[in-house]
């Protein structure tokens, strides 16, 4: 039987700020099964990084409860089974493209073959010219592309991409997007992409909205009838 990839119920995330408790993520429920496209749309702010983060098992609830059934424990997702794509620049300025699309498989204990695996990587994004480069030389849009060809040199069963075409002109999202789905055409490699770009929303199969921490899903709508 087929296990989903990650199960919560009840999720939720508060911070304290300024002394006071705020908000960022209500009571969210979903589940993720192999395969699976989803689009996370919400606007800046609306919890979409918070969801994200728990769901990659980089950040802990405050309430409510995760799990990761076909996945295993917390301590094992990443960089192995889950890859996440950072909204923000994170590649490491002191290594170059190759290197740092090479990270995951190194803090994997994955080195064999890492060269034609990294190779193949950014083969798949257009990116070989760029492997000796180092980030400082590469534009915003470059480095995303790059930040994506290191989610998926590992060969995750989980991909959470947080905006990974808001450096990119519409012609370059969709160029990444393609050789993207291209590459997982056929895989039970799942795919969440957080994204206020409706053109990017409608290039996957399911739709969950988020609004000021609220989350609208299937699972949601069916627990409120």
């Amino acid at each position: 039987m087929t296990l989903p990839l990650i199960e919560a119920a009840g999720l939720g995330r508060c911070y304290r700020q300024a002394g006071e408790s705020v908000m960022a993520l209500a009571s969210a429920t979903l589940r993720i099964w192999p395969g699976q496209r989803i689009a996370l749309v919400g606007r800046s702010g609306s919890g979409k990084s918070t969801l994200l983060h728990l769901l990659a098992g980089l950040d802990q609830p405050t309430a409510g409860t995760i799990a990761w059934p076909a996945l295993g424990p917390v301590e094992s997702l990443l960089p192995g089974k889950i890859a996440l794509v950072f909204q923000a620049p994170s590649l490491l300025d002191s290594l170059s493209v190759a290197e740092n699309v090479a990270l995951p498989l190194l803090m994997a204990a994955q080195e064999r073959d890492s060269s034609a695996r990294v190779a193949y990587a950014l083969g798949i994004f257009g990116l070989l010219a760029l492997a000796d480069k180092f980030p400082q030389s590469l534009s915003g849009g470059q480095m995303q592309c790059v930040a994506m060809a290191r989610a998926i040199v590992g060969e995750p069963k989980l991909i959470l991409a947080d905006e990974p075409t808001g450096q990119l002109a519409q012609s370059g999202a969709q160029a990444l997007l393609d050789a993207l789905f291209r590459h997982l055409s056929g895989s039970d490699c799942a795919l969440l992409i957080a994204t206020h770009d409706p053109v990017v929303a409608t290039r996957m199969e399911i739709h969950w909205q988020i609004e000021q921490g609220l989350l609208r899903n299937s699972e949601q709508l069916a627990g409120s009838r």
